[in-house]
């Protein structure tokens, strides 16, 4: 992985979690246990902090930046990523997933249990209320996630961390980065992890 420091702050990445050596991160960055970062991920909290709290999974090629000092990025616990996200600034409550190929602009608040839908946008300064499901440019609601529902969230975010994590004692010489995601699998169930 790739660790650079910026304006004298350093990344702070917990010894209990997973960022692939093809990630970058810059900045004011931390990343705390049990979260996993996979390749292609740039991470750069330039202007302010970003913050990946517990279990929380971030997929390839990610982008995280922080454009001036009102765009922190705050990412709760449980949440899932996925490829191709970018996030400008936001604050990001437990068990949230963002779907594939999102834009979430500066100064958004996205509330516990949301999902995003895949390519969507979410505009400036949007407050997103707590299991709201939405789609679209800019996004619309569709409808609320059940408790239920948010609670598999939290389920699966914890799912891909625990696998991953057992992957690496279980295999640590296991060139994980190189993995897609079907080799991924067919190494879990081969090994019986």
């Amino acid at each position: 992985m790739v660790l650079l420091e910026y304006n004298g702050r350093s990344p702070t990445i917990s010894s209990n979690c997973y960022v692939s050596p093809l990630a970058t991160l810059i900045g004011d960055v931390t990343v705390h246990d049990n979260a996993i970062i996979w390749p292609g991920c740039i991470i750069r909290a330039e202007n302010s902090k970003i913050n990946i709290s517990e279990y929380t999974t971030i997929f390839n090629g990610v982008m995280m930046f922080t454009r001036s000092q009102k765009s922190s990025i705050n990412i709760g616990r449980y949440c899932i990523i996925e490829s191709g996200v970018t996030l400008l600034g936001c604050f990001m409550e437990d068990y949230v997933q963002i779907m594939e190929g999102t834009l979430i602009y500066e100064e958004c608040s996205i509330g516990e249990g949301s999902v995003i839908v895949k390519n969507s946008q979410v505009p400036p300064g949007l407050v997103i209320p707590a299991r709201s499901v939405l789609r679209g440019i800019p996004v619309e609601p569709i409808r609320e996630q059940s408790r239920n529902e948010v609670l598999k969230q939290k389920d699966r975010a914890e799912h891909y961390s625990e696998l991953f994590m057992k992957i690496k004692e279980q295999l640590p010489n296991a060139q994980s980065y190189l993995l897609t995601l079907p080799d991924f699998v067919k190494l879990l169930l081969k090994k019986e992890i």
